[in-house]
């Protein structure tokens, strides 16, 4: 299937690793030119000749601090200045502080808001002006199940993660006469960093898997399919949608 994306660029945050390496592979796999952002310089420029070597020649990386308000609003100028636009925005970024309500303090919450909220609000205010006045653009936020079962140990993720949704839904609302789709993918155990962290070890890994109906935890490779495709031509009557990639984790009978 030919997801029209030939030539539109595409901003991928925390592109560096995992969910959002997955995600520029995808896209530069359908020709998009694709635009890599994260902290980590040395896997960022691996990950960028990886995009070009899978089909975007003028891939390129950009190192961001998403914590960081000004570095955000200098990726957003380089990447519109050397791209000329930006068509497609993939909004991924590292998970929150784990930890249960009773454990936080007043530090750890702001640092979540930066991180997991403010960040990715910016990101989305700064792409929209050009994707209205294109009439063309396509938004996709990778969140976590927790925005549709919190979970007990993952306090600020249930929180901050399910404001970036209802903040999503509403702007989704706002720009679908424009010709710009949001969707966000509340996703699974999938086997990253961000996973390891909160497992620690391969064991603790695999028992989670376990509690998944599939029965494992998933690849970054299994999201990126759909993130490409919600990013393209033949999605677009999808918007404002959070949909689940958790391999039937979450219980509710519309996860």
């Amino acid at each position: 299937m030919d997801l029209g994306l030939r030539g539109r660029a595409a901003l991928v945050t925390g592109a560096s690793s995992g969910l959002g390496r997955a995600c520029a592979m995808a896209l530069a796999r359908e020709g998009a030119r694709v635009a890599l952002a994260a902290r980590r310089e040395g896997e960022l420029e691996a990950a960028a000749t990886e995009a070009r070597a899978q089909g975007s020649p003028d891939a390129r990386p950009y190192r961001v601090d998403l914590a960081d308000e000004a570095s955000v609003a200098n990726l957003l100028e380089r990447v519109n200045a050397d791209f000329g636009s930006i068509d497609v925005l993939v909004a991924n970024g590292g998970g929150p502080k784990a930890g249960a309500f009773s454990q936080l303090n007043a530090a750890d919450w702001d640092a979540a808001y930066k991180n997991t909220l403010r960040s990715m609000l910016q990101l989305v205010h700064g792409v929209l002006p050009g994707m209205r006045e294109r009439r063309w653009g396509r938004i996709v936020a990778l969140t976590s199940s927790s925005v549709k079962q919190p979970i007990p140990s993952l306090a600020l993720s249930n929180i901050f993660r399910t404001a970036l949704i209802a903040a999503l839904k509403t702007a989704s609302s706002e720009v679908a006469r424009d010709g710009v789709t949001i969707n966000a993918i509340a996703t699974g155990r999938v086997r990253t960093a961000r996973l390891r962290e909160l497992y620690k070890d391969d064991e603790a890994m695999e028992r989670a898997g376990q509690d998944v109906p599939i029965g494992r935890i998933s690849t970054p490779d299994e999201f990126a399919p759909l993130v490409a495709f919600l990013c393209g031509e033949p999605a677009s009557y999808i918007t404002g949608q959070t949909i689940a990639i958790d391999g039937g984790l979450i219980g509710g009978l519309f996860g």
